[in-house]
Parts: structure tokens; C-alpha cells; sequence
């Protein structure tokens, strides 16, 4: 690993040497007791116990269950939020591959949340260790409820932002990561321009007639014409929009009717739309709203139409982005910050950056069997990739700090 930057004294190995091991205890204890969005209590309380502990003034239920902590440096410099998500996904975990586990059925840590809380810990101790040295101000945002895309706008309803809040004002800049189990262990990438989609889940409500299975022309049958809902707005993807600029359009529920012989008078589905573009997001969301009403005249069905959760594309500024790219390099080399294409997953942090200056990247977290699906009862990280992490999160505040 090349040098870091010598104008704030912190030897980066020694650091992480010294906390290797609780920061290894830290996140398998929170991989062992996950917990779903806006239910991380336990976690916050263990987040807010060590924050005090270390010095740091801690604002609890924020936004419901997160936590935000703030530590005065003792010299001139920004104020810079670093935020770090904490809940888990409805999911059964599969026990065959490691020693720990989730201890919670049908509850599991399948995106590195866990992880992501222990790094920013982890890194709060380095920082809380020379406050009289640090320059201005470092925010940590424990945020909930990133899996259902509401924690970081909950907090910022809350009052994160506001001139009374717990941060006093907005910060300077917001910055954050995600472990990637599809990147190798070593590397961070970032790019300049949308790195992550916005997500926008969509309800489509579809009334008919019902009556008997035998007699559909007494009816007007929702499963029908829900089903050709589904199939017609493919077409917005495939051709309306410019092919090279992508967007995907999915559907992940289909509910309706109670007995094979009985058409049912209502059919819901909902599903999300993920684009890139700010514009053609706009446009695909009143195209969706408009083809649904029109479908339904069409087949004598009345459709409504709802968005749901929604998050607005993660975008990092150019100049931020060389910045970060800077920082990183400075820890892991050059030829480990990679550039990477934009993905179509979602991230709330995206709400953060909003009103905010602000940089995402990934860290590499890819395990040397080869890489395991986010949000999969397999998924599993590189433990490796902590010290990633840590050294990297802590170089990048610093820099961010004294900007």
C-alpha cells in the first residue's frame, strides 16, 4: 500500500491493527441479531452506547431508529456526514457455509449493512482518538430502513438537516460506501455521473366485474386485464426510450382472487422502475400512469395507479468524485481504484445528496470462492474487505475534513 497524507498524523495499519479484532466482533455480533427496517433497536443501541462512549454527542431516533453522533474537532475544517445503513432483509439465511449466522428466522444481513455499521464504528474510534487534531466536524448518520429505500428521507424529516437538528445545519458534504460482493476484495470503485438508479415501486389497483368462472362474459375479469397490463408496459422499455439509456421495469407481485372457479372483482400488482436519467424517469412515470388509465377504458376495467417508496438516482459530482478517487488511491494505489458502469440497483443515500455535495463508492468485498448475489440466502463478504473499508473511510473523511 502506497503512503497516506501526512498533514493529519494517522498511521493507518497501526490503526486498524489495534481494532482488528472487535471490529471483526462488531459485525458478526450485528450479522448474528439482523433486524429489519425501522426495527434496528437493538443495533442503535448498541451504535449510540459506543458513540457516547467514545466522546461523541449522540442524537437517538432520528428518523425512528436511527442515530447520529457528532465529534468537534479541536482544529478548523468542514463539517462532513458519513453515513452508514444498519438494517437487514426478510430473509432466511443459509447456515451450511460459516461458523455464524443469523440467530433470527427468516431475518439476515444478505447486503453487508452489517459490515458497513462496524466499518463506521471502527472508524469513529480512530477519529475520536486525536479530536484536538481533527479539523471541523465529523457526523456519523446510523441510518435504518435502507432495504425499503425510507431511513435516509425518515431522518431527513426528522430534522437531520435542519438548523436546530442534531447536526446544527446541513454539513459540508455527505459521503458514504457499500461493500460489493461483486467487486475483488482490494479494490474501490467509483465513477463520476449516476453510479446507482433511482427506484421507484409502483401500484397498479385493476377493478373489474366478477362472477362465475363459467360465464366470463357476465364479468369483466381483473387477472385479464392485469395481465396484459404487464405485458404492455414492456413496451415503455423496449420502444419508447432511447436504447442507450437504460431503464428496467419490473413487476414482483400479481394478487388477486380466492377460488379457481370465481373471477375476483379486484387484482393488484405492484412492481419498480429503475432508471438513470432524472428525465426519462419522469417520463416513464406518467407514461405508466397514462397507459394504465387508457388500458383500462379499453377493457372496461377502471386502473389506478400509485408510487410507493421512491429514491432518486445516486449522482456523484465530477469534482468530488476525483477527490474521492484521490483519497483512495492514496491508501490502496492507484491501479485499485477502479471506474465501473452505472448499476441499476437502487440507494437512499442518493436522498442525502439531495441538498448536500456528496460521494458513493464501493468497496470490494468479492470472497476468493468467487462472488455470491446481494440479497441471497448465500451472500456472504470477504471479511478482508473491512480493513478496505476502514483505512479507506478514514483517509477519504479526513481529506473531505480539511478540503
Amino acid at each position: 500500500m502506497s503512503a497516506e497524507k501526512n498533514d493529519f498524523n494517522v498511521n493507518l495499519d497501526w490503526e486498524f491493527t489495534k481494532r482488528q479484532d472487535e471490529l471483526i466482533r462488531l459485525r458478526r455480533d450485528f450479522h448474528a441479531h439482523p433486524e429489519l427496517s425501522f426495527q434496528e433497536d437493538r443495533t442503535a443501541r448498541i451504535v449510540s452506547d459506543l458513540m457516547e462512549k467514545k466522546g461523541f454527542k449522540v442524537t437517538r431516533k432520528v428518523g425512528q431508529t436511527g442515530v447520529v453522533a457528532v465529534l468537534e474537532g479541536g482544529q478548523p475544517g468542514n463539517t462532513v456526514m458519513w453515513r452508514a445503513d444498519m438494517d437487514a432483509l426478510p430473509l432466511q439465511e443459509d447456515h451450511s457455509k460459516f461458523e455464524f449466522h443469523s440467530e433470527t428466522d427468516g431475518v439476515m444481513h444478505a447486503c453487508g449493512h452489517d459490515g458497513h455499521t462496524a466499518i463506521a464504528l471502527t472508524v469513529a474510534d480512530i477519529l475520536a482518538e486525536r479530536k484536538n487534531d481533527l479539523p471541523g466536524r465529523v457526523v456519523f448518520a446510523f441510518q435504518p430502513a435502507e432495504e425499503i429505500g425510507s431511513g435516509a428521507k425518515a431522518m431527513l424529516n426528522d430534522g437531520l438537516y435542519a438548523p436546530n437538528g442534531p447536526i446544527g445545519g446541513k454539513p459540508d458534504y455527505a459521503l458514504g460506501l457499500h461493500l460489493g460482493a461483486f467487486s475483488p476484495t482490494g479494490t474501490v470503485t467509483l465513477k463520476p455521473g449516476p453510479l446507482m438508479a433511482a427506484a421507484d415501486a409502483f401500484k397498479f389497483v385493476v377493478r373489474g366485474v366478477g362472477g362465475h368462472a363459467s360465464m366470463p362474459q357476465l364479468s369483466v375479469d381483473p387477472i385479464m386485464v392485469g395481465s396484459q397490463l404487464v405485458v404492455a408496459l414492456q413496451t415503455l422499455i423496449s420502444r419508447e426510450i432511447d436504447t442507450m439509456n437504460p431503464a428496467v421495469l419490473s413487476f414482483g407481485t400479481f394478487q388477486a382472487g380466492t377460488k379457481s372457479n370465481i373471477i375476483p372483482v379486484e387484482a393488484i400488482l405492484t412492481g419498480s422502475l429503475r432508471t438513470l436519467d432524472p428525465k426519462l424517469r419522469s417520463y416513464l412515470i406518467e407514461r405508466m400512469e397514462a397507459m394504465g388509465r387508457d388500458l383500462g377504458k379499453l377493457f372496461r376495467a377502471e386502473i389506478s395507479f400509485k408510487l410507493m417508496e421512491h429514491a432518486p438516482a445516486v449522482i456523484n459530482p465530477d469534482d468530488l468524485t476525483s477527490f474521492a478517487q484521490k483519497s483512495a488511491a492514496s491508501v490502496i494505489g492507484s491501479e485499485a481504484v477502479l471506474d465501473r458502469p452505472a448499476i441499476m440497483g437502487s440507494e437512499d443515500m442518493s436522498e442525502f445528496m439531495v441538498d448536500v455535495p456528496g460521494c458513493f463508492m464501493f468497496v470490494g468485498a468479492q470472497r476468493s470462492d468467487g462472488p455470491t448475489p446481494h440479497h441471497s440466502p448465500l451472500f456472504a463478504i470477504d471479511e478482508k474487505s473491512l480493513e478496505i473499508g476502514v483505512k479507506v473511510t478514514t483517509r477519504t473523511l479526513i481529506d473531505f475534513l480539511q478540503k
